[in-house]
């Protein structure tokens, strides 16, 4: 399972993947603006908030060891996220059918 980021969706990017792996994968790839699918999004959200937003590092050092301690902490008593969903059912094997949405542009030329 892949985000819809932008390079992710490129055939170029997952096909070559695929092709280095002997076509052993099927990707699916979360929902459009979704990052709440994606677990290590979570991660990086609690992250972002504990150690980035208004800090000031005065070095990759310092960051380097903020960014440890922090994991360190998180891994002295891990808690699972308690993740749940009832938007759709993701496991269901049929092909996702989004809305068109005007405000997002396609990536493909011509449209």
């Amino acid at each position: 399972m892949w985000d819809n980021l932008n390079t992710h969706r490129a055939q170029s990017v997952w096909g070559g993947f695929n092709a280095r792996h002997d076509h052993r994968f099927v990707f699916h790839f979360t929902p459009l603006h979704a990052s709440w699918v994606n677990q290590i999004e979570l991660l990086f959200a609690i992250y972002t908030r504990r150690v980035l937003r208004h800090a000031s590092h005065s070095s990759i050092a310092q960051l380097r060891e903020r960014t440890e301690a922090f994991m360190a902490q998180r891994n002295q008593a891990p808690k699972p996220f308690k993740w749940t969903f009832a938007g759709f059912e993701l496991q269901t094997g049929e092909p996702l059918r989004f809305k068109h949405d005007a405000n997002v542009r396609s990536t493909k030329k011509g449209r």
